[in-house]
This record gives structure tokens, C-alpha cells and sequence, in this order.
């Protein structure tokens, strides 16, 4: 109810940039069909950046909110004084947090604008978890994939969460949603709790160049080294075509190795047409098997590791760990498919 108000109060200014970007992008495209490139073309170029990044601006929603909790925690946190008389008291803020996220909030795990995680407003707001809860087992599982793949999408069907989705819409930063795992199902997962971790996507438009690896690389290993297990998103059936996306992945996980973590990972192909024929996907299981082989080689040499093959990173099995969905999107107007979802307790 919160987010529909807010979004009440955005939507006329947000409509009004969008019908201003879309009459520039208009202009730009009209004058690229002429032959000379004019300095008026460089112009309209500036100014549907300029646009564009005012859009980025003018979008708020409640994540926005609970970052400034946060940012406020910690800058009070970091001058050790105690709340003046009359003042809000903003020690109390981790605990409203926790009280968020328990009741099913997503709460934002990593600053998605400036690439930063608020290393002591998410300790202590997660010692509040543990407060309230008491000491619950809990499964993290987290997901990568490339920009606009359905992550987001993907989770929500598994799950029934409510991350953002939209056209156009794409996940910054991480954010993390819990989970009460069914008693019937307690005592099968041996876990309490499920902490799904949302995140941006790989290989992002908005950035260019060195800085896109290098921010893809700190990702990807910030993500694995979250989760208990990581979906690794792929959008289609052709894994040569996230080739530099399963380098990344991959040198993620071997740096699990040097600190002493093991994660898992599973494999999950969206959108694939014919999820049944077994010869198909044991023909995909192959080339990705290969192509994982061939990543670990081609990362071994960065990271200075010696292997050969995918499974001597993590234990992973090709037959088990790579999954098929079809599209989770059907119907007129489309509404989102439910996915049966088995987790088995040898992979915790």
C-alpha cells in the first residue's frame, strides 16, 4: 500500500520525462538518417542524457526510504552519541528493519546507485533478526545472470515474492527477502529460514568498458560468497551467448576456494521451447559442461589456480545442476506461471 502511494505521488512527473525522452530519442533517430553529423545531432545526444539521467533521478520508491534509515544509522553510529531529547531516535532503526524484513519486506542489501554495502547498518540490523527470531538454521540462495534475463521474474514465480519487475525495469544493487520455510518441509531441508538474494544483473548498458568487468567481477563474487547456493540465470538455451558471463561466474567461485567456502551453484535455462526432449537438453547439458571446462582454464591463468574442469572448483553435476523452464510469462493479458520448485537436503 505504501509503494501505490508513493508511486501516486511520482507517476505524473515520471510520465511527463518519459514523453520528453521518447520526443528526443525521436529527433535523434531522425536526424542520424541524414548524412552529415551535425553538431545539432551531438546536442540532441547530450540532451537525452540528460534526460535519461534525470528519469533515473525522479524514480522513488521505498528502497529509497530504507537506505537513508541506514545511512542515517550509520552516520549517527560513527560519532557514538546517544540520541538528544526531542530528537528521533534513530538507534531504534535497525530494529524497525528487522521488523520488515521478518514480516516479508525486501530490504536492500547492497547500495545499488553507488555499488556499496553499509557494513554496519546490515550487521547490526541482522543481529536484530537473530534477536527476534532466535538461532534459526537459514539457507541463503542467491542469483546471477546477465541485465534483464529475469532474475527478479524468475524468483517471484519460484517463490511468491514480490521483487520489482517491470518492462524496462532493472534490479540495482542486492536485496535480500526472508522466507519461513512450512513445517512439513522443516524437517526435510533441515533449515528454518530461506534468505533469497536478489541482484543486479551482469554485463549492465549503462556501463562501458573496464568498469563494467571490474564491477561485474566484485559482484559476482559478493553474490556467491552470500549464498549456500547460487542460481545461475540463463535466459535461452545457448550458453555461448553469456560466454563472458561464465568467466565471471566462474572466477567467482574459485575465489570461494582461497577463503574457505563452498558454495553450490544450479544452472537455470528460461525460456526454453521444448523443455521435455530429453535428447535436446542432454545436448545443452554437454556444451555447457564444455564451455564451463574451458572458462576454468582460461580463469585459471588469472587467478593463479590449478584446474582443468568446472567440478574441480565446486562439486557440481552436470545432469542434476542444470535445470529447463519454459516461459514463465503466458496468456493475454501474460500473468506469471508458477514454478514447482524441489531443493534436496544434500545440497545444504
Amino acid at each position: 500500500m505504501d509503494q501505490l502511494l508513493i508511486d501516486d505521488l511520482t507517476t505524473e512527473n515520471v510520465s511527463s520525462i518519459l514523453q520528453n525522452y521518447d520526443g528526443t530519442w525521436s529527433e535523434v533517430l531522425m536526424l542520424k538518417e541524414k548524412t552529415e553529423q551535425s553538431d545539432q545531432l551531438r546536442a540532441k545526444q547530450q540532451e537525452l542524457e540528460q534526460i535519461s539521467e534525470k528519469l533515473d533521478k525522479a524514480t522513488f520508491s521505498l528502497e529509497h526510504i530504507y537506505r537513508e534509515m541506514g545511512q542515517i544509522y550509520e552516520a549517527h553510529a560513527s560519532l557514538q552519541k546517544q540520541p538528544l531529547t526531542g530528537q528521533t531516535d534513530w538507534s531504534q532503526y535497525p530494529e524497525l528493519a528487522a521488523e520488515l524484513l521478518i514480516s516479508g519486506h525486501p530490504i536492500e542489501l547492497m547500495d545499488g546507485d553507488a555499488g556499496h554495502v553499509p557494513i554496519t547498518w546490515i550487521p547490526r540490523l541482522l543481529e536484530e533478526v537473530i534477536q527476534k527470531l532466535g538461532d534459526k538454521r537459514v539457507f541463503v540462495l542467491s542469483v546471477l545472470g546477465i541485465q534483464s534475463s529475469g532474475k527478479s521474474t524468475m524468483l517471484n514465480a519460484m517463490f511468491g515474492l514480490q521483487f520489482a519487475v517491470s518492462v524496462g525495469r532493472c534490479t540495482k544493487g542486492a536485496f535480500m527477502q526472508l522466507l519461513k520455510v512450512s513445517d512439513e518441509m522443516r524437517d526435510l531441508l533441515k533449515f528454518d529460514y530461506v534468505l533469497v538474494v536478489d541482484t543486479e544483473g551482469l554485463r549492465a548498458l549503462e556501463l562501458a568498458g573496464d568498469s563494467t568487468l571490474h564491477r561485474d567481477n566484485e559482484l559476482a563474487t559478493f553474490v556467491v560468497g552470500l549464498g549456500n547456493m547460487t542460481l545461475i540465470n540463463v535466459f535461452g538455451e545457448n550458453p555461448s551467448e553469456m560466454q563472458d558471463v561464465l568467466q565471471i561466474v566462474v572466477q567467482a567461485f574459485m575465489r570461494m576456494k582461497v577463503v574457505k567456502l563452498s558454495p553450490s551453484c544450479v544452472f537455470v535455462h528460461q525460456n526454453v521451447a521444448d523443455v521435455a526432449a530429453a535428447e535436446k537438453s542432454m545436448e545443452g547439458r554437454r556444451r555447457l559442461q564444455e564451455k564451463l571446462d574451458k572458462m576454468v582454464q582460461l580463469a585459471a591463468e588469472e587467478e593463479v589456480y590449478d584446474a582443468q574442469s568446472f567440478s574441480r572448483v565446486i562439486s557440481f553435476n552436470v545432469q542434476e545442476d542444470v535445470k529447463y523452464f519454459a516461459q514463465l510469462w503466458e496468456g493475454s493479458p501474460p500473468w506469471l506461471l508458477p514454478i514447482q520448485v524441489t531443493v534436496k537436503a544434500s545440497k545444504i
